[in-house]
């Protein structure tokens, strides 16, 4: 069952994310969430990723490498290296919340082997730093960001358009937006998350289990602080960028075919962007039931 401790986890790696890197399986035998989207004659490629990653992640699948490389035009949640990470961080993360003694207490524990990360914390708002704390715990257990998918594939784009569905200043924001209370939430939930959680959803994607991710985006969140961090990193974003997916298909402007890639957490569960995308007129097929020609 997931519980609150997942909801960094994800932000990381599955929306914003094996028990060693030396037993996971061969890239090519993967298959994360991959489908293909027809609407308005037109067709696009669409790949559920994950933000960190291996090296031994990539080739992926051949049907995956074949669709990337045969695509007009690349679309990404954001493109941040097209931001100024540094303007965005002064205007949306340096403001100065004191630490609860919950807080204070875990982060105390933690810093005492981790004090290089640590020292970098310093200044920054709650949700900046855990989102740096999230992504050493990561780096501590053999993944990382070089090697998340939308990386990867950004890096590979050969000079192809380069699409956003939102932007990197809509997530700096949207991070920014919870209260004091969640935003220090997060900061114990990136320290306290257990391994085994970390390895399972990085499984989780490769495998292309979508009942677990699901398991893993929703569980059985019951206070209305969980619920409203779905709604708003989950549920909302799902609705818009589906929206924004239909207007790029539809637009004569758009170099086709589009090969998309999101977060795996937004393709699975009722409220899904396929699922969205269907309801407004798509077709939607799932590249492992059928081979996408």
């Amino acid at each position: 069952m997931a519980t609150s401790q997942h909801k960094l986890l994800l932000a990381i790696a599955l929306l914003i994310g094996a028990s060693s890197a030396n037993t996971v399986q061969a890239a090519v035998e993967d298959k994360p969430p991959f489908f293909r989207i027809d609407y308005q004659g037109q067709t696009a490629y669409l790949l559920g990723s994950i933000h960190v990653g291996q090296a031994d992640f990539y080739p992926m699948a051949k049907q995956i490498e074949a669709k990337f490389d045969s695509s007009a035009s690349l679309a990404v949640e954001a493109d941040a290296a097209s931001a100024d990470i540094m303007a965005l961080i002064k205007k949306y993360g340096l403001k100065q919340v004191a630490m609860d003694d919950e807080t204070q207490s875990v982060l105390d524990e933690y810093c005492k082997t981790q004090s290089r990360v640590c020292a970098s914390l310093g200044g920054f708002s709650p949700w900046l730093q855990s989102m740096q704390l999230g992504m050493n715990r990561f780096e501590e257990l053999g993944y990382s960001a070089n090697y998340g998918v939308d990386q990867v594939l950004i890096s590979k784009n050969r000079g192809r358009p380069l699409l956003e569905l939102e932007s990197t200043e809509f997530q700096f924001q949207l991070l920014s937006s919870f209260d004091e209370e969640a935003q220090l939430g997060m900061v114990r939930e990136a320290i306290e998350s257990p391994d085994d959680d970390m390895h399972g959803l990085v499984q989780a994607w490769r495998t292309g289990d979508a009942a677990h991710i699901d398991e893993l985006m929703e569980g059985q969140l019951t206070d209305d602080g969980d619920m409203l961090m779905l709604e708003k990193l989950l549920w909302q974003r799902n609705v818009t960028m589906a929206d924004r997916i239909r207007e790029l298909m539809a637009a004569p402007d758009t170099p086709q075919p589009m090969f998309i890639v999101i977060g795996a957490g937004h393709l699975v569960g009722g409220k899904s962007i396929p699922l969205e995308l269907i309801d407004h007129g798509a077709k939607v097929k799932n590249c492992w039931e059928k081979h996408c020609n």
